[in-house]
């Protein structure tokens, strides 16, 4: 069989019962071409050991579980499987629910009730991704010999809301235009309720959903029709303004367009949020460097050394994560000295509290930099534009003596 015919091996856990019944029907209905369940695990002692047993890619997890936690065993999971993506099977379209699921380390969603046509669509996805995970770890890989990729994308998380990403976002574009005078992208990648219009008081009809249909075929007049120009001289490209739009875009798409704006553009800031979805996993798989966002509070702190842990079970490098600080002397919080050992990473940049400067200049559609230049927040975001920026220097790439481009 060759590589192109070879079945993608699945696993299922859970307990017995219809929603059993209708994995099984639906894998059984693709086996002669895509999928193979090797096996049907229900929560046991012996259950690691037998999901090691059976070699997954794909691990597909019902909540009904008996007594079992679905969040536990997926933590459990993730621990002990670093390459079998999993598939998780929530109680209902939760976006609450959602966001716990992937942040105890699951690949992807889907919400019960669910037809097998659905439940097919979501595995092809996931093994679409896991090849292009692969894919770009091999370039990685190639890169640390031959000379190491140039920094095109940052996109800007984190996994609790309220830490600031958008003000940062915003702010750190346009100081690295100033800086570098480089043809900067900012980019919505919330992809739902995102606020880059009223930041930069810039109405525009246009968003990256109207790029998503031409996403294989792009090109620079296209995209120039489609983004918005601001005065400091950055390009915009908004979230969809239509909820329809924005639940219909699929990670392929979305990685498809960033593809397509890297050949445009210098560098690509990518304002994620904080979901955590396929699309936002996307996002965060085709950058360069992800900047994690915390404020000092437990709450914050504790959901970004997760967040840590899971960018290990998606095999991303310690040098890809960013981790910043965010209102580093609000009172009362955690000591900067104390964080580092609670998180478990590197602190790369600590951005004070602007004070009320930073709601006056958003609710006046100015960004902070250029409202109120000599605030302490907007010399913290000039200094790391500047380490951004020398960054990208550094790691300019090289090109191998045989000729092969990376």
């Amino acid at each position: 069989m060759s590589d192109t015919e070879r079945k993608t091996r699945v696993i299922t856990i859970g307990e017995p019962g219809s929603t059993q019944q209708q994995i099984i029907a639906a894998l059984s209905a693709s086996a002669q071409s895509e999928f193979e369940l090797v096996d049907v695990l229900v929560p046991s002692e012996n259950l690691i050991r037998e999901a090691r047993a059976a070699n997954p890619e794909i691990i597909l997890i019902d909540h009904h579980l008996g007594e079992e936690s679905i969040l536990d065993l997926i933590d459990n999971l993730g621990s002990q499987f670093a390459d079998p993506a999993i598939l998780a099977i929530i109680p209902s379209n939760d976006p609450l629910i959602a966001q716990q699921i992937m942040l105890a380390g699951a690949r992807a969603f889907i919400a019960y009730p669910f037809t097998q046509v659905n439940l097919l669509s979501t595995l092809r996805r996931i093994r679409d991704l896991e090849a292009r995970r692969v894919t770009s770890q091999t370039i990685t890989a190639r890169s640390v010999t031959a000379g190491s990729r140039p920094i095109k994308t940052i996109t800007i998380y984190s996994p609790r809301g309220g830490t600031g990403c958008t003000t940062i976002a915003v702010n750190l574009a346009i100081a690295i235009k100033e800086k570098t005078n480089q043809r900067i992208l900012l980019m919505g990648g919330k992809l739902l309720f995102g606020h880059l219009d009223l930041m930069l008081n810039i109405r525009s009809n246009n968003t990256i959903g109207d790029l998503i249909p031409h996403a294989a075929h792009m090109d620079e007049t296209l995209v120039r029709d489609v983004v918005s120009r601001h005065v400091s001289g950055i390009d915009v490209l908004f979230d969809p303004f239509d909820i329809q739009i924005s639940q219909g875009i699929r990670p392929q798409e979305l990685f498809n367009v960033i593809e397509g704006l890297q050949r445009v553009y210098d560098l690509i800031i990518v304002d994620a949020g904080s979901a955590l979805n396929e699309n936002t996993v996307t996002l965060m798989d085709v950058a360069d460097r992800i900047m994690l966002v915390a404020n000092p509070d437990l709450s914050s702190l504790s959901s970004t050394s997760r967040f840590i842990q899971i960018s290990r079970s998606l095999s991303y490098p310690n040098e890809k994560i960013l981790f910043v600080l965010n209102r580093s002397d609000m009172v009362g919080g955690v000591k900067t000295k104390d964080i580092t050992s609670s998180v478990h990473a590197e602190l790369y940049a600590e951005i004070p509290d602007g004070g009320t400067d930073v709601l006056r200049s958003l609710n006046r559609g100015i960004p902070l930099i250029l409202k109120y230049p000599r605030n302490p927040t907007t010399r913290s975001l000039q200094k790391l534009a500047d380490k951004i920026s020398n960054l990208a220097k550094l790691e300019e790439i090289i090109i191998p003596q045989d000729g092969l481009s990376i």
